[in-house]
C-alpha cells in the first residue's frame, strides 16, 4: 500500500490529481504540500512511498531541500512537456529521480500499474508522452556535431557575409590560416565540401545557427 506526497508547482490541475490518486486501489492515502518545506516535514514525519514533484520546483540553483526531498523517498517528475531547457536543468541537478512524467501520461486506468512501478522498480520509468520527448529531444542532441568553443565563436561570423576571412581572423586575434583550417575542421564535422557557405548552410540546418 501506497502513501503519496505530491509537491506542486505553479501549475493547475494538483487537486484534481490528489482526488485522481486517493481513487486508486493501492494507494492508502495522498498529502498535498504547497511548498518543499512542507514537503520536507511531511517527508519526515509522515514517510511517503512516493514523492510527486512538480517540473517548476526544478531550478538552478537547485534547492537543498528538494535534494534532501528526493534522498528520501522515490520520486518523480510531473511536467506539463518536456522543454530543451528543462531536461537540461534535469541532468545538471544530479537527481536519483525514479521517473519522468507528463500530465499527459496520467491515465487513470494505468495509474496503479505506474504507482507500483515507480514504488518497486530500480529502473527509470518514463511515461510514453515523456519518452517520446526525451527520445526527440535525445536525437537531436546525438545528431548534432560536438564543436569546440573557438568554432562555436567562429560560426556566427562565417554566417556576416562582409567579414572577409582576415577581418574574422582579426577579431578572433587568430591569423586568417587559423580560420580557414577552422573552415575546413568545420566541414569535416558537418559531412560537406570544404567551404564558407556549404559550413554555414549546413550549420543552419542542423540548427546550430539562427536562419
Amino acid at each position: 500500500m501506497v502513501r503519496t506526497l505530491l509537491v506542486r508547482d505553479d501549475a493547475l490541475g494538483w487537486q484534481e490529481l490528489a482526488a485522481q490518486l486517493a481513487g486508486c486501489s493501492g494507494i492508502t492515502a495522498v498529502q498535498l504540500a504547497a511548498d518543499l518545506a512542507t514537503a520536507a516535514q511531511l517527508a519526515v514525519t509522515w514517510r511517503p512511498d512516493l514523492v510527486v514533484l512538480g517540473a517548476g520546483l526544478l531550478r538552478e540553483p537547485l534547492d537543498p531541500a528538494l535534494g534532501e526531498l528526493v534522498q528520501r523517498a522515490p520520486s518523480v517528475l510531473l511536467a506539463r512537456a518536456l522543454p530543451v531547457q528543462l531536461v537540461a536543468t534535469l541532468l545538471n541537478s544530479g537527481l536519483p529521480l525514479r521517473g519522468v512524467l507528463t500530465w499527459d501520461d496520467l491515465d487513470r486506468a494505468l495509474l496503479p500499474a505506474v504507482i507500483a512501478l515507480l514504488t518497486q522498480s530500480p529502473l527509470l520509468l518514463a511515461g510514453p508522452r515523456a519518452a517520446a520527448q526525451l527520445a526527440a529531444l535525445w536525437r537531436e542532441r546525438v545528431g548534432r556535431p560536438r564543436l569546440s568553443p573557438a568554432e562555436e565563436r567562429l560560426l556566427p561570423l562565417l554566417a556576416e557575409w562582409d567579414l572577409t576571412y582576415a577581418a574574422i581572423a582579426g577579431r578572433l586575434g587568430v591569423a586568417p590560416a587559423t580560420v580557414k583550417a577552422r573552415v575546413r575542421r568545420l566541414a569535416h564535422k558537418l559531412g560537406v565540401t570544404p567551404g564558407r557557405g556549404a559550413v554555414v548552410a549546413a550549420a543552419r540546418q542542423r540548427g546550430l545557427l539562427a536562419p
